[in-house]
């Protein structure tokens, strides 16, 4: 199967939520997942998991059970009233995210579960050249794109939508320790 693992930031209550999203592939192997991860995270006296929190589901759409668990491993926009569904209110917790990358920073929030590939071939490392020519090119907030140092000229056409821009300047939120 494959894993990943996935981080929620609960604005009202101040929480996280590390959880792992797996695709195996029957529902014994789940429900055998499922049992062996309570009996594991409530090894102490306090409860860390509960069952009823423990969600399987069949898969019949492969190509959107993947996207679904592969997509992020922390979501950027959080509706501050986590039981309403998309409002326009969403927010960047930036100082959440940043929690929150930070405790990932060097974990592997995909992976396989249950096999190893073979070993491949590595092939030989190509010759290694210099590069003795470049463009020079910096970023410029305000048009949202790098520019060349020389020509001016942007490096892509891409223009944020007003959505994000409004979303950026007005829904920012970094009041959180």
């Amino acid at each position: 199967g494959i894993r990943s693992l996935e981080c929620n930031f609960n604005p009202k209550k101040k929480t996280y939520n590390p959880h792992f999203h797996i695709i195996v592939q029957t529902k014994e192997m789940a429900d055998i997942i499922v049992a062996e991860w309570l009996k594991e995270v409530n090894k102490s006296k306090t409860k860390h998991a509960v069952s009823k929190a423990q969600k399987i589901i069949p898969i019949s759409n492969h190509e959107k059970a993947l996207i679904e668990v592969i997509k992020y491993g922390s979501k950027i926009f959080t509706e501050p009233d986590l039981k309403k569904t998309r409002t326009g209110n969403e927010k960047i917790y930036a100082k959440a995210l940043h929690n929150i990358l930070q405790a990932m920073k060097g974990r592997r929030i995909f992976d396989r579960v249950g096999f190893d590939l073979s070993k491949q071939h590595k092939p030989d490392k190509p010759d290694i050249k210099l590069a003795t020519e470049y463009e020079r090119w910096t970023f410029e907030t305000s048009r949202g794109n790098w520019i060349n140092n020389k020509t001016k000229k942007p490096l892509t056409g891409y223009a944020a939508r007003f959505e994000l821009l409004e979303m950026l300047a007005f829904h920012v939120d970094d009041e959180l320790s």
